[in-house]
Protein backbone atom coordinates (compact mmCIF):
# COMPACT_ATOMS: atom_id res chain seq x y z
CA UNK A 1 0.00 0.00 0.00
CA UNK A 2 1.27 3.53 -1.44
CA UNK A 3 -1.43 5.56 0.37
CA UNK A 4 -4.97 6.56 0.46
CA UNK A 5 -7.10 7.15 -2.56
CA UNK A 6 -7.23 10.81 -3.74
CA UNK A 7 -10.79 10.51 -5.01
CA UNK A 8 -12.52 7.89 -3.51
CA UNK A 9 -10.82 8.18 -0.35
CA UNK A 10 -12.22 4.18 0.75
CA UNK A 11 -9.05 2.63 -1.60
CA UNK A 12 -5.79 2.19 -1.13
CA UNK A 13 -3.17 3.05 -4.15
CA UNK A 14 -1.06 -0.46 -4.86
CA UNK A 15 1.24 -0.72 -7.60
CA UNK A 16 0.64 -3.43 -10.03
CA UNK A 17 2.54 -5.44 -12.79
CA UNK A 18 0.63 -5.47 -16.03
CA UNK A 19 2.17 -5.93 -19.87
CA UNK A 20 0.93 -3.58 -22.38
CA UNK A 21 0.88 -4.28 -25.82
CA UNK A 22 3.84 -6.79 -24.99
CA UNK A 23 5.67 -4.17 -22.43
CA UNK A 24 6.30 -4.97 -19.21
CA UNK A 25 5.34 -1.53 -17.19
CA UNK A 26 3.81 -0.80 -13.88
CA UNK A 27 0.58 0.48 -12.77
CA UNK A 28 -0.29 2.41 -9.47
CA UNK A 29 -3.98 1.70 -9.32
CA UNK A 30 -6.74 2.49 -6.71
CA UNK A 31 -7.79 -1.39 -5.01
CA UNK A 32 -11.20 -0.55 -5.62
CA UNK A 33 -10.05 -0.76 -10.21
CA UNK A 34 -10.38 -3.98 -11.62
CA UNK A 35 -8.44 -4.69 -14.78
CA UNK A 36 -9.13 -7.31 -17.61
CA UNK A 37 -7.11 -8.76 -20.26
CA UNK A 38 -8.41 -9.41 -24.05
CA UNK A 39 -6.15 -10.01 -26.62
CA UNK A 40 -3.07 -8.77 -25.10
CA UNK A 41 -4.97 -5.37 -24.46
CA UNK A 42 -5.49 -4.19 -20.59
CA UNK A 43 -9.06 -2.57 -20.35
CA UNK A 44 -10.39 -1.48 -16.84
CA UNK A 45 -13.54 -3.34 -15.78
CA UNK A 46 -16.70 -1.86 -13.77
CA UNK A 47 -14.97 -0.19 -11.18
CA UNK A 48 -15.87 1.72 -8.06
CA UNK A 49 -12.93 3.88 -8.90
CA UNK A 50 -10.74 4.30 -11.58
CA UNK A 51 -8.00 6.09 -10.52
CA UNK A 52 -4.94 5.32 -11.53
CA UNK A 53 -1.01 6.50 -12.52
CA UNK A 54 1.00 4.69 -15.37
CA UNK A 55 4.73 4.25 -14.57
CA UNK A 56 5.71 5.65 -17.78
CA UNK A 57 2.78 8.88 -17.55
CA UNK A 58 5.94 11.23 -18.03
CA UNK A 59 7.96 9.70 -20.84
CA UNK A 60 7.08 12.07 -23.11
CA UNK A 61 8.61 14.58 -21.04
CA UNK A 62 11.92 12.55 -20.75
CA UNK A 63 11.07 10.83 -17.91
CA UNK A 64 10.96 7.05 -18.07
CA UNK A 65 10.05 5.61 -14.89
CA UNK A 66 7.49 7.21 -12.11
CA UNK A 67 8.93 5.47 -8.86
CA UNK A 68 7.01 4.32 -5.25
CA UNK A 69 8.73 6.91 -3.63
CA UNK A 70 6.92 9.53 -6.20
CA UNK A 71 3.71 7.73 -5.93
CA UNK A 72 4.03 8.25 -2.08
CA UNK A 73 5.19 11.68 -2.27
CA UNK A 74 2.30 12.41 -4.28
CA UNK A 75 -0.43 10.51 -2.10
CA UNK A 76 1.16 12.59 1.13
CA UNK A 77 1.87 15.32 0.30
CA UNK A 78 -0.38 16.17 -2.38
CA UNK A 79 2.76 17.20 -5.03
CA UNK A 80 6.11 15.56 -6.00
CA UNK A 81 8.56 17.71 -7.86
CA UNK A 82 9.74 15.79 -11.25
CA UNK A 83 12.83 16.29 -13.07
CA UNK A 84 11.99 16.83 -16.73
CA UNK A 85 13.73 16.98 -19.77
CA UNK A 86 12.60 19.17 -23.10
CA UNK A 87 13.63 17.80 -26.77
CA UNK A 88 16.74 19.34 -27.02
CA UNK A 89 17.79 18.38 -23.70
CA UNK A 90 17.22 20.85 -21.19
CA UNK A 91 16.08 19.50 -18.10
CA UNK A 92 13.59 21.60 -15.88
CA UNK A 93 11.90 20.72 -12.97
CA UNK A 94 8.06 20.96 -12.68
CA UNK A 95 4.96 20.07 -9.60
CA UNK A 96 3.27 17.51 -10.47
CA UNK A 97 0.03 16.76 -9.28
CA UNK A 98 -3.15 14.25 -9.18
CA UNK A 99 -5.37 14.40 -11.86
CA UNK A 100 -9.18 12.53 -11.69
CA UNK A 101 -9.10 11.60 -15.17
CA UNK A 102 -5.04 10.99 -16.41
CA UNK A 103 -3.49 10.14 -12.99
CA UNK A 104 -0.93 12.63 -12.82
CA UNK A 105 -0.77 16.31 -14.36
CA UNK A 106 2.40 18.58 -14.42
CA UNK A 107 2.10 22.34 -13.70
CA UNK A 108 3.70 24.32 -16.27
CA UNK A 109 2.83 27.15 -15.12
CA UNK A 110 4.96 27.05 -11.51
CA UNK A 111 8.85 26.54 -11.82
CA UNK A 112 10.45 24.91 -9.35
CA UNK A 113 13.76 26.66 -7.46
CA UNK A 114 16.86 24.51 -8.13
Amino acid sequence: MLGKCPYCKDGCIIMQKKIVQGRNTKVYTCSNAKFISEDGELFESVSSCSYRIWGNSLLKYGKRFIGEREVRELLSEGTFVAVLHSRNGVEYRKYVIPHDEYGISVLFEDEVAV
